[in-house]
């Protein structure tokens, strides 16, 4: 089972109000504002959705609200990962039946199974629903935990649907070995902003990028470039992206991230506690780099 999709994966913000509740009307419009920038994917309640600080219940509300509010413009993936199979495995049965196109599923966190003990996982997953699946590895936010490209290619010998991965590693070798282990249609993307370049060069499909939801049009402007061949300028647009990413430093994540789409005048609240807001000399920090990056007219535009 082909996932047909190849660019800029966005894994949008879960926009809340001042007393921290989701905001449907206001993920509409950052979807409306992001499909605009080009981006090919929406991801639903990926890592800078905060997923860890949402109940099942809004986990389910955001994805139903993400699919309305995309009306199939774009795919959009579904996180559906959890620390347990049953919970993960539900979770991807509703996901599925809310309307996502595909399922992003992390690596179990804060315990650390073996391989097969993945594979298990994976695989009572994968058997319970019909639509494509990613497998997601983070191992610098679960433990070490990431998936083998031996793994990955028995669970693609065991199931048609296991359609490709999102590896956040930022290690290109493995990018490497999971293009030569799996089958040609299966789908590798990068998740660090910072490699968009590197990864397409060696044939990943694409990204996923959280600071597209701040610079969706130059995280699509590097892959369109480095596609067409343009490589000195997907370098300079990458290093834009660089920049940006060395921001993270003036916040927890992922308050930065959020911070700046505040900045950009789209209504993404605040971040849940523990984590909470840049103190207001990292916010002047972060909104002088934004200008500097973005430029100012395209800054004081979004106000």
């Amino acid at each position: 089972m082909k996932l047909g999709l190849s660019g800029i994966i966005v894994p949008i913000v879960t926009p809340f109000d001042e007393q921290e509740r989701f905001s449907p009307a206001a993920l509409k419009e950052i979807v409306d504002y992001l499909i605009g920038q080009g981006v090919q994917a929406v991801f639903a309640v990926g890592s800078v959705g905060e997923f860890y600080a949402l109940d099942e219940d809004e986990i389910l509300q955001v994805i139903r609200t993400t699919v309305q509010a995309v009306a199939g413009r774009v795919p959009v993936i579904a996180g559906t990962g959890a620390i347990d199979t049953r919970r993960s495995l539900a979770l991807s049965r509703k996901a599925e039946e809310a309307g996502a196109d595909a399922l992003s599923v992390l690596t179990p966190f804060y315990i650390q199974p073996n391989e097969e003990e993945l594979f298990q996982h994976y695989s009572a997953i994968l058997s319970a629903v019909r639509i494509p699946v990613l497998g997601y590895t983070n191992p610098g936010r679960a433990g070490g935990v990431t998936l083998t490209p031996g793994l990955v290619r028995r669970l693609c010998g065991a199931h048609e649907n296991f359609a490709g991965i999102k590896d956040s590693s930022g290690n290109i070798s493995l990018l490497k070995d999971y293009k030569t282990a799996c089958p040609e249609d299966f789908a590798i993307f990068t998740g660090l902003d910072t490699i968009i370049y590197d990864a397409v060069l060696n044939e990943a499909a694409g990204a996923v990028c959280g600071l597209a939801n701040i610079a969706a049009g130059i995280t699509v402007d590097v892959y369109r470039q480095t596609c067409a061949g343009n490589l000195a300028e997907a370098r300079r647009q990458q290093a834009k992206i660089s920049i940006l990413r060395d921001a993270y430093r003036l916040g927890t994540f992922p308050a930065v991230v959020k911070e700046a789409v505040n900045l950009l005048g789209l209504p993404a609240g605040p971040t849940r506690g523990p984590v909470g807001p840049l103190r207001p000399e990292a916010r002047a920090q972060l909104r002088q780099i934004l200008i500097n990056v973005l430029g100012p007219e395209i800054f004081i535009a979004r106000q």
